[in-house]
C-alpha cells in the first residue's frame, strides 16, 4: 500500500497539530512553533559555529531542512522517543514508522541526504537545535516530576550529541551550543525579552 504524499495544504495545518502529549504542560507547543523555533535556532547555531566556513546556501539549507524536519508530525503526531525506540527494536531494519515517513514525506529523507552527502556538520547543528527548543518547553512549561525526569533527560541526550559531534567534527565550536542553551534559559526564566529590559 503507498501513501499519499505530504503538500503544501497539509503543510498549513501545522499550527493545529501539538506536540508533548506525553508529557504535562502548561500550555500546548504547537508543530508550527516547533519547527520556527528550530529553524531559527539553527540558523544562530550554525553561524555561531561555522563562521565564515558557511555560505548562504548551506544557511538555507539548513533552514529550509530545519522548517520541515517533523513534518511527518501531520499525520502521524508526535510519537514520544520511547515509544519509536522500541518500535525499531522489535522491526529492525523493518521499522514501520520510518517507512511511512518516506512514503509520506519522500522530499525529507532527499533534503536530509543531500546534507548528509555535502556537510554531515549541519544535522548535528539541527538536532541540537532540536534539542534546544525541547529543553526549552519542558522546562518553563512542563508540570510535575515527569516532566523534570523528561528534561533532564533531554539534557542529558543534548550533552551527548555535543560529544558526539565534537569527535567527528573537532573544527568546529561546539561549546557554542551549550552556551545558547545557558543562555535561553536564563533570558526566559526571567520573564522578560530583550525589548522589555532595554
Amino acid at each position: 500500500m503507498t501513501l499519499p504524499r505530504l503538500e503544501l495544504a497539509d503543510l498549513a495545518r501545522a499550527g493545529h497539530v501539538t506536540r508533548w502529549h506525553s508529557v504535562r504542560t502548561s500550555r500546548d507547543q504547537t508543530l508550527a512553533e516547533h519547527l520556527f523555533m528550530v529553524t531559527r535556532i539553527a540558523s544562530h547555531l550554525a553561524g555561531d559555529m561555522f563562521g565564515p566556513d558557511i555560505d548562504a546556501a548551506a544557511l538555507l539549507r539548513i533552514m529550509e531542512y530545519a522548517s520541515l524536519h517533523d513534518a511527518p508530525e501531520l499525520l502521524m503526531g508526535d510519537l514520544p522517543s520511547p515509544l519509536k525506540r522500541h518500535i525499531e527494536a522489535i522491526s529492525g531494519a523493518d521499522n514501520p514508522v520510518r517507512e511511512i515517513e518516506r512514503q509520506i514525506a519522500p522530499w525529507l529523507e532527499d533534503m536530509r541526504e543531500d546534507i548528509r552527502r555535502r556537510n554531515p556538520e549541519h544535522l548535528a547543528v539541527i538536532k541540537l537545535a532540536d534539542l534546544i527548543d525541547a529543553i526549552l518547553l519542558i522546562d518553563h512549561e512542563g508540570i510535575g516530576p515527569h516532566a523534570r525526569a523528561v528534561c533532564n533527560g533531554l539534557l542529558e541526550i543534548f550533552d551527548r550529541k555535543i560529544d558526539e559531534a565534537q569527535a567527528l567534527y573537532p573544527a568546529y565550536r561546539w561549546d557554542m551550543a551549550a552556551s545558547l542553551l545557558e543562555t535561553l534559559r536564563q533570558d526566559t526564566a526571567v520573564g522578560q525579552i530583550a525589548f522589555e529590559r532595554a
